[in-house]
C-alpha cells in the first residue's frame, strides 16, 4: 500500500509518497503534467492512495488518477490546516504532511462533486460572479451619478448618453 501527498500549486507540485509502514519512498517535485504524474505513480505498484488539498485545480488529477486504480482523496482544506498546523511550512513539508495524514487516517475528507455535476456548479458559480459584478458597476455608475445630481438614467444602456467635454 503506498501513500502519496500533492501539494499541487499552478505550474508544479511537490509530491511524496510513504509505504504502509510510513518510510518515504519516492519525493519529487513534478510539472503539473498528465504524463510525468502517471510516470511517478507507475513506479508504485498496488494498492495506492492519494491526497490533494481541496483548491480549484484538482479535477484534472481525479480524471488522470481514478482510472489508474488509485484512490484519490481530497482534503478539507480549512479543517487540514487545524490538524497540521506547523511553524515551518514548505511545500515540500506539505506535501509529506499530507501523505502521512492520509497514511494515518487523519485526512479531513472535502466533498468531491460528481462528474456530472462538476460543470453545472462550476458555470452556476462563473453566472453568480459576473451578476455580482454587473451589480457592483451598476451600484458604482449610481454613486457616480449620485455625485453630479443625475437622478435617472436609462437601464438599457448605462453610458450612451454620456459624452465627454473640454477634453
Amino acid at each position: 500500500m503506498f501513500y502519496t501527498g500533492i501539494d499541487q500549486h499552478r505550474l508544479r507540485s511537490p509530491v511524496t509518497t510513504f509505504g504502509a509502514t510510513g518510510e518515504r519512498v519516492g519525493e519529487a517535485t513534478l510539472p503539473n503534467d498528465p504524463a510525468t504524474l502517471r510516470h511517478y505513480v507507475a513506479q508504485f505498484p498496488g494498492p495506492h492512495h492519494t491526497v490533494v488539498e481541496a483548491t480549484g485545480r484538482w479535477y484534472w488529477l481525479r480524471e488522470l488518477l481514478v482510472p489508474e486504480g488509485i484512490d484519490l482523496h481530497l482534503a478539507h482544506a480549512k479543517f487540514l490546516k487545524a490538524i497540521a498546523y506547523a511553524k515551518v511550512k514548505t511545500d515540500a513539508i506539505d506535501a509529506a504532511t499530507l501523505g502521512h495524514l492520509l497514511r494515518v487516517g487523519l485526512i479531513p475528507e472535502g466533498h468531491m462533486i460528481s462528474d456530472a455535476l462538476r460543470g453545472p456548479r462550476d458555470v452556476l458559480r462563473a453566472r453568480l460572479r459576473m451578476v455580482a459584478r454587473r451589480s457592483s458597476a451598476n451600484n458604482s455608475l449610481d454613486r457616480l451619478l449620485e455625485k453630479w445630481n443625475v437622478s435617472h438614467r436609462p437601464r438599457s444602456s448605462a453610458c450612451s448618453g454620456f459624452r465627454v467635454s473640454g477634453a
